[in-house]
């Protein structure tokens, strides 16, 4: 759960669930984020940077008794301002 609480606090920060306030300043909570395609072998074979990233919803983690040999998942929608990569810049 240390991934999930780490977006949460990001979220949280931005805008605050109890007061429905947050940070105004994009520079406050916006980041560079770092993508890596890697090929079947591990091998990187396309980087991509996200510029002023930040993430806009957090999904639920789905409960059941079904498979107990599975992690749990849960999605995370982020938005950035533009998109570079290794090929293009």
């Amino acid at each position: 759960m240390r991934v999930r609480n780490a977006m949460e606090r990001w979220q949280n920060g931005i805008n605050n669930m109890s007061d429905n306030e947050g940070l105004t300043n994009p520079i406050d909570y916006q980041v560079d984020a770092f993508v890596d395609q890697l090929d079947r072998n591990g091998n990187n074979i396309k980087s991509y940077t996200l510029r002023g990233c930040f993430p806009t919803s957090i999904g639920a983690v789905d409960l059941s008794y079904a498979p107990t040999d599975t992690i749990q998942t849960f999605g995370v929608t982020f938005r950035f301002q533009f998109m570079e990569s290794n090929t293009t810049t």
